[in-house]
C-alpha cells in the first residue's frame, strides 16, 4: 500500500508540474491566462554566475536574496544571462569545438540549483543564453561562422542542458542571444529580404562593431531553437532584439528578421522558431540632454500595433532613458497596451540606463495584484 502510494503521490507530482505555454499571442501558466513580470538579474558576474563552481562561490547567495527580494515585490519573472561572451562556459578545446557545458561539470546543477530556488518565490526564468551587446569572445564568435563548431555546441552542452532542465516548472523558456543586432553587418544589401539589413541603416544596428551577415546570426538562431525543440517540443525559445526595428514589418526603417520564414530560410531547420517576440527600448537623447522615444517604440504604441503572432514582451527599459515617465507608470502602460511581458534594466545597477532596485522594486510592486485583460500577474508554479 505504501509502495502504491508513493507511486500516485509522484505521478499526481509529474502531471501537476506546470510551465508556460503560448496561445495566439496570450501565455498561459498551467491553463490561467498570466502576463510575465519582473526585472533583468541579468547577471551578477558578467559570464561567471554558473559553471565551473562559480555559482557556489561567487553568486548563489548573491543571486538567492535578489530572487527573495523580486517575489516580495509582485514579480514573477527573472532574465538571466548565462554564456554571455564565452569566456567562461560552454567548454572548448584547443581548437574551437565545444566538449561540455562546462569544463568542472557543475553548470547543469548550478542552474537547477538556481531554477529550483526560482520555483520556491514563484518566480520563472528566461536563461539567456549569449550576448550580441558586446564582441564576445574569438571562440564563442566563431560559432556563428564556423558551423561545425556551432553543432558541437548543441550536441555537448546545448542539449544536455535542455534534456536535463527542459521540463522544469520555473523553467519560462530560453532566450538564444541579446541583442545579435549589435554584432549584424548593418546597411548591407542582399537580395533576399530576409538578409537584408539596408532597412537598419541610420538605426544604430551593428554597435559592437563585429559586422556579422544577418543570414550567419539567423542561422545560428535557427540551428539552436531547432536543438531546443527536438530535445523538449515545449520548451519556449525567444531572441531579444535592441529595439523595434527588427522585430515588425509594420513600421518605417524596420523588418522582422525573426519571423518563422526568414529563420527556416537561414538555416533551413523546420523547428527552429521563436515562441515569442521580444524588443528592448531606451530612449534617445538629442544632444542637449533631452531625452525622447523613437515614435514606433512601445512606449509610443500599442502592443498590436507591430502586426506580430506571438506574444511580444518588452524585455528590457529603465525610467532613467526614457522621456521622465514613472517606473510604475512604464510597467502600468506595457500591462493596458496589448503586451504580454515588462523586464525593466537591471537589479544589478550598474551602467548608464539602469534603475536602482528601489525603482525596479517600486514598477514591480505596481501591477502585482493584478488581473486584467492582459492576465494575471500573481499565480503560483
Amino acid at each position: 500500500m505504501f509502495k502504491l502510494a508513493t507511486l500516485l503521490l509522484c505521478c499526481w507530482v509529474s502531471l501537476s508540474a506546470g510551465r508556460l505555454t503560448v496561445s495566439g499571442r496570450d501565455f498561459y501558466y498551467n491553463g490561467q491566462k498570466v502576463f510575465l513580470s519582473g526585472v533583468n538579474i541579468a547577471w551578477n558576474s558578467y559570464g561567471y554566475d554558473f559553471g565551473n563552481g562559480q555559482y557556489a562561490a561567487n553568486s548563489k547567495s548573491t543571486l538567492e536574496s535578489w530572487l527573495t527580494r523580486i517575489d516580495a515585490n509582485g514579480g514573477n519573472s527573472v532574465r538571466m544571462w548565462l554564456h554571455v561572451d564565452g569566456a567562461n562556459t560552454p567548454a572548448f578545446d584547443s581548437n574551437g569545438y565545444v566538449t561540455g557545458p562546462d569544463k568542472t561539470g557543475t553548470m547543469i546543477s548550478d542552474m537547477r540549483s538556481f531554477l529550483d530556488f526560482a520555483q520556491s518565490k514563484n518566480l520563472m526564468v528566461i536563461f539567456v543564453l549569449w550576448n550580441g551587446a558586446e564582441r564576445p569572445q574569438e571562440k564563442a564568435l566563431n560559432l556563428l561562422y564556423d558551423y561545425s563548431k556551432l553543432q558541437t555546441y548543441i550536441d555537448n552542452a546545448l542539449k544536455p542542458m535542455v534534456t536535463a532542465l527542459g521540463n522544469h516548472p520555473a523553467l519560462a523558456a530560453w532566450e538564444i542571444m541579446n541583442e545579435p543586432e549589435g554584432l549584424v553587418l548593418n546597411n548591407q544589401y542582399n537580395s533576399d529580404a530576409c538578409f537584408d539589413t539596408t532597412p537598419l541603416k541610420d538605426t544604430g544596428a551593428g554597435f559592437a562593431f563585429t559586422n556579422v551577415p544577418m543570414q550567419n546570426i539567423l542561422t545560428f538562431v535557427n540551428w539552436q531553437a531547432d536543438a531546443i525543440k527536438q530535445v523538449n517540443s515545449a520548451c519556449l525559445v525567444t531572441v531579444g532584439s535592441w529595439s523595434e526595428h527588427a522585430q515588425t514589418d509594420s513600421k518605417a526603417q524596420s523588418r522582422n528578421y525573426y519571423k518563422d520564414s526568414c529563420l527556416k530560410a537561414a538555416g533551413n531547420r523546420n523547428s527552429g522558431k521563436l515562441d515569442f517576440y521580444q524588443m528592448h527600448t531606451y530612449s534617445n537623447e538629442d544632444g542637449q540632454g533631452n531625452q525622447y522615444w523613437n515614435p514606433d517604440a512601445p512606449f509610443k504604441v500599442t502592443g498590436s500595433s507591430y502586426g506580430l503572432d506571438k506574444p511580444l514582451v518588452v524585455g528590457e527599459f529603465a525610467s532613467v532613458c526614457s522621456e521622465g515617465d514613472d517606473i510604475g507608470n512604464m510597467f502600468q502602460y506595457v500591462y493596458d497596451n496589448g503586451y504580454q511581458g515588462a523586464w525593466s534594466w537591471h537589479y544589478l545597477e550598474q551602467g548608464k540606463c539602469t534603475d536602482s532596485q528601489e525603482a525596479q522594486n517600486f514598477g514591480m510592486t505596481r501591477i502585482k495584484d493584478q488581473n486584467g485583460n492582459a492576465g494575471a500577474v500573481t499565480f503560483p508554479l
